[in-house]
This record gives C-alpha cells, sequence and structure tokens, in this order.
C-alpha cells in the first residue's frame, strides 16, 4: 500500500510541475485595440495651445466617448466652453454632405452617379468643350478637369455667375483631380434641376433661387431624417463658436455669417454631435446610403479626400478648415471626421491653429492604441 501510495503522490507531482511550467506560447500577444487608451492619447496629443475642442469617438456607430476642453468663446466673448453640442461652421465637411444627398437625390431618380452632368445644368447655361463627358463621379470626386479650376486664380469663386462662366469654358478632357471647392458648389446650382427633370423649363435656376432650394434639399434628404437642424448661416452674434488665432488669444472672429449663395462645399453650421449623428449612419446604417453607395464612395472618394492607409486597412476622412485674417491674424476653425476599418470612428472640433494637422492627431492616437494593455 505505501509503494502505491508514492507513486500516485509522484505522479499528481509531475502532473502539476508540467501544468505549471512557462512555455513560449505564455509570453505571445496579439495587440488589440483599446478605446479607453485611443482617449487617453487624443488628450494627450491635444495638448497643445489651442483655445479648445471637443471630440466623439464611435464604435460601430454607437457613441461610447467624449471629451472636451478649453472655451468656445473666450471669457472676453461671453464665456462658452466647449462641449459636443457647441455649433460651428464645419467648412469642407459639406462636402461629403453634399455629396450623400447628391447619391440620394441621384437614387430616387434611378441614376447613379455615371449620370453625366450637362443634362442638370440650368437651360440657359452654356456647355463648354468636354463637359458632356463629366459624371457625377467626376465632379463628387475632383476629377473634372475644369480649365478655370487649373488656371488660378480665376477659378476658385463658388458663386452663380463665376460657376456658369466655368462650365461655359469648358474641361481639359483628361479629368485631372484637383481639389476645389467650385465641384460641389456646382451640386448647388445642379441639384434643384435635377429634382425637377425632365420638368425643367418653366422653373426658375438663378442665383438665389437655387440656393434656397439647395438648402431645402439638402436638409430633407440627409439632416431632417436624421433630426439634425442645420442651417447655412450664423445669425446670432451671442451664440455658437467663435474662431481663435492661438490658445491666447483673447478675442474671436465670426460672429455671424451666411454662406448660402456660395455654399455645396461648405457652409453648413452644425454642432459635433450632429456631424457624429452623420457619420455614424453614414457607414452604419441604410438611413442614408445603402452599401453599393457607400462602396462606391470608398471607392471613388466621393466627398472624402484625406483619406489613408493605418492598421488592418484605409480609413476614410474628411477635413474642414475655415479662416479670416483679423489684426494680421488667422483665426481658424477645424473640423475633422474620420472612420477607421474596425469601426472606430472619431469627429473632432478645434477653434484655433495647431503646428500638428487633426488628421495626424487622429490617426496617430489610434496607432498608439493598438498593444497588449
Amino acid at each position: 500500500m505505501k509503494t502505491n501510495s508514492f507513486f500516485l503522490f509522484l505522479s499528481a507531482l509531475l502532473l502539476f510541475t508540467s501544468a505549471c511550467k512557462k512555455t513560449a506560447t505564455d509570453d505571445l500577444c496579439i495587440p488589440s485595440f483599446n478605446l479607453e487608451v485611443f482617449d487617453g492619447e487624443l488628450r494627450d496629443a491635444l495638448h497643445i495651445g489651442l483655445k479648445g475642442y471637443t471630440y466623439l469617438i464611435m464604435q460601430d456607430g454607437q457613441v461610447e466617448l467624449t471629451h472636451s476642453d478649453g472655451y468656445a468663446r473666450s471669457p472676453q466673448d461671453g464665456l462658452q466652453h466647449w462641449d459636443e453640442f457647441q455649433k460651428m461652421h464645419v467648412a469642407s465637411i459639406g462636402k461629403t454632405i453634399t455629396t450623400v444627398a447628391t447619391l440620394r437625390l441621384l437614387k430616387q431618380k434611378g441614376l447613379d452617379a455615371d449620370e453625366p452632368i450637362y443634362k442638370y445644368l440650368p437651360p440657359d447655361w452654356q456647355v463648354g468643350v468636354n463637359v458632356e463627358k463629366l459624371t457625377f463621379k467626376d465632379l463628387m470626386s475632383h476629377r473634372t478637369g475644369f480649365l478655370d479650376v487649373l488656371s488660378p486664380p480665376t477659378g476658385f469663386s463658388t458663386k452663380y455667375e463665376s460657376l456658369k462662366n466655368m462650365v461655359a469654358n469648358g474641361a481639359d478632357g483628361l479629368r485631372t483631380r484637383k481639389y476645389s471647392n467650385v465641384h460641389h458648389a456646382l451640386l448647388r446650382i445642379i441639384l434643384p434641376v435635377l429634382e425637377d427633370y425632365p420638368y425643367t423649363s418653366g422653373a426658375i435656376y438663378n442665383e438665389a433661387n437655387t440656393a434656397q432650394r439647395y438648402e431645402q434639399i439638402v436638409n430633407e434628404l440627409v439632416f431632417n431624417p436624421l433630426n439634425i437642424r442645420a442651417s447655412l448661416y450664423d445669425d446670432d452674434p451671442n451664440a455658437g463658436v467663435l474662431a481663435y488665432s492661438s490658445g491666447s488669444d483673447p478675442e474671436g472672429a465670426f460672429e455671424t455669417f451666411d454662406y448660402s449663395l456660395t455654399a455645396g462645399g461648405y457652409g453648413w453650421v452644425l454642432s459635433a454631435e450632429d456631424v457624429a449623428k452623420f457619420w455614424a449612419h453614414l457607414w452604419h446604417s441604410n438611413a442614408l446610403l445603402d452599401e453599393n453607395q457607400r462602396q462606391q464612395m470608398r471607392d471613388t472618394e466621393m466627398g472624402l479626400f484625406n483619406s489613408g492607409n493605418t492598421t488592418g486597412g484605409r480609413y476614410y476622412c474628411k477635413l474642414g478648415g475655415w479662416f479670416l485674417t483679423q489684426n494680421g491674424q488667422e483665426h481658424w476653425l477645424r473640423s475633422a471626421a474620420v472612420e477607421f476599418p474596425d469601426g472606430t470612428a472619431v469627429v473632432l472640433f478645434v477653434n484655433s491653429p495647431s503646428s500638428r494637422g487633426l488628421r495626424s492627431i487622429i490617426v496617430d492616437s489610434y496607432e498608439k492604441s493598438f498593444g497588449c494593455f
């Protein structure tokens, strides 16, 4: 009996020793993304002397974290601390908004982004050389080759008459990619005609009418379905975000403005929460676009211009920036919306310049948030 007990004890000891022995796989780690680390990295990166900022971090279309710091308006300007509900001019994020409205209206008409644009210009406009070859996709991805755009300084006005002259002067036929506000500003003119088509002979398409109808169409197709209140002007001098030249600048700019007559590529006044809701539905629901339309945006980068590659694949981005020079200093409003390949997304608003761009700050913070935590 003693011998059997001894062997039983020895066998148990060997099993215990084997179970506790460290193997090579014990030190292996598969790095993963950590949302809280990302939040901390963003906060650290944004401590760079900004007047203030707010951001929302989302996962698969759901807001998970928010953070705000600093002033939307300084004490001298009425003291408003930053939060995600403060409204400001989001600048070129308007290009994504106009793109979504255009894709929705095209689908309603049984058309797609490969449809030529010339049929939907005001009937009294002259169609210049090579314009008949241009499609909505060319327009929304900045591949028109409009001669005025390629020959500054005459090609960058977004006013009605300037756009009319640009179309009359024609395109180079090469579809060269040239980023410009004129492309989505031209959609401000086209969308009302597209909505009426083919019954366009009795309609009025002038500067004021097309501007009013553009705002109405975008609200109906993009903002109303999401219960977002949006406008192309800010007429309240006592509310909303002001732009500053630095973190120490005591007085801001942009108290009131109205971009309705030049909008399309810019002009919308929204909060970070509004943009986050729009961005979430754009990528994670069919409330605005279906998956085929989303994939076409990814493939051609219609309404997107600041995308790139990161851990796990390509991210899709739109930046906005707008400044006013006052007393020799540039006062900036800046915005960014980024969708990463794993469903993580960020919307960030800032109201002063910085040495680092917002995209760089967001993407670098994202990359640093992978590890074995």
